[in-house]
């Protein structure tokens, strides 16, 4: 308990004893978290549910308009529990909280499980182009929709020079257009139609890439991973089919897993390879493919006794 003293200059100097022995009044919880400065409060909100942090502007004046200035905004557009489907029009609810955000740079724009259609791309490419004017350093893209109308990457998202985590799955990559990504380092691709070219041309254009995951993605036969930088790589199968090889002499973390109904690929180079982890099933009786799984074990194994 903190005292307090009263010193006397001269005799003519009487204390206030009433004042001497009233206690400061209490303060609330909610008045230090109001005194803290934004950049702490919008890291907070960062740890928080969009939906919490939108609840806070019914604290007090005070924060009526603070989470119009977060710089994290996650959307996932799961219809909560007990809410009606028909009333739940979740990209609106995008529309209206980018509308209302006031922040010059957002670090991390999500928007995850859209039940996307065709009509709703006009709405999609406008949210990206916020992302870009934000530069947002971590863009997450999750839709759910068919193979055959997945949402088509805008051309300028291919040169976001700021951008340093790319997440997408179930959109659908221009493959002739040049990548310059020179700050990215997490690269996640999942249900992408690639090419052999075109995954050579995302390694150039991303000097800085050091883990790389590709799931569920096809059309590729030879993983060519001449970078330096890049020290993980996560393959999940099953429409990997095509794949023959793998070729990354400077990977040190290799995971596998999934189901590959056709084959297996073999490793050219793997030779600074640590750690690997093989979970995954291959559907066929074949001695040659069994042989191929023996194979690629036994290269795991060399790899690291080197």
């Amino acid at each position: 308990m903190a005292t307090h003293s009263v010193h006397r200059k001269s005799s003519g100097d009487r204390p206030n004893r009433a004042q001497g022995n009233r206690h400061p009044p209490p303060l609330s919880p909610g008045d230090l978290i109001s005194a803290l400065p934004d950049a702490v409060i919008h890291h907070i909100f960062s740890f928080l549910p969009l939906k919490d942090v939108v609840k806070t502007s019914v604290l007090s004046k005070r924060w009526r308009c603070t989470w119009t200035s977060t710089t994290h905004l996650a959307f996932n557009g799961v219809r909560p529990r007990n809410h009606d489907a028909s009333s739940f029009d979740f990209p609106s609810v995008v529309d209206s909280v980018l509308r209302q955000c006031t922040s010059p740079t957002v670090k991390k724009f999500h928007v995850t499980d859209l039940q996307y259609h065709e009509a709703d791309r006009p709405k999609v490419d406008r949210w990206l182009h916020f992302a870009a004017g934000r530069r947002v350093e971590d863009l997450y893209l999750s839709l759910i929709t068919k193979m055959w109308s997945m949402y088509i990457l805008p051309p300028s998202l291919y040169c976001w020079s700021w951008l340093v985590r790319l997440e997408v799955s179930l959109c659908s990559f221009s493959l002739d257009l040049t990548i310059s990504w020179p700050c990215l380092k997490v690269l996640s691709m999942e249900y992408a139609e690639l090419s052999d070219d075109f995954l050579g041309r995302i390694l150039k254009g991303s000097p800085v890439l050091e883990s790389l995951e590709l799931r569920q993605c096809w059309r590729m036969t030879n993983i060519i991973i001449d970078s330096t930088s890049v020290k993980d790589l996560l393959l999940i199968g099953a429409n990997n089919c095509h794949l023959e090889k793998i070729w990354a002499p400077h990977l040190l973390s290799l995971h596998v897993s999934g189901m590959w109904h056709h084959r297996i690929f073999r490793l050219d180079d793997i030779s600074s390879l640590v750690k690997a982890d093989l979970v995954f099933s291959i559907r066929t009786f074949s001695l040659r493919d069994k042989g191929m799984c023996y194979d690629l074990c036994l290269a795991m194994f060399v790899a690291r006794a080197k």
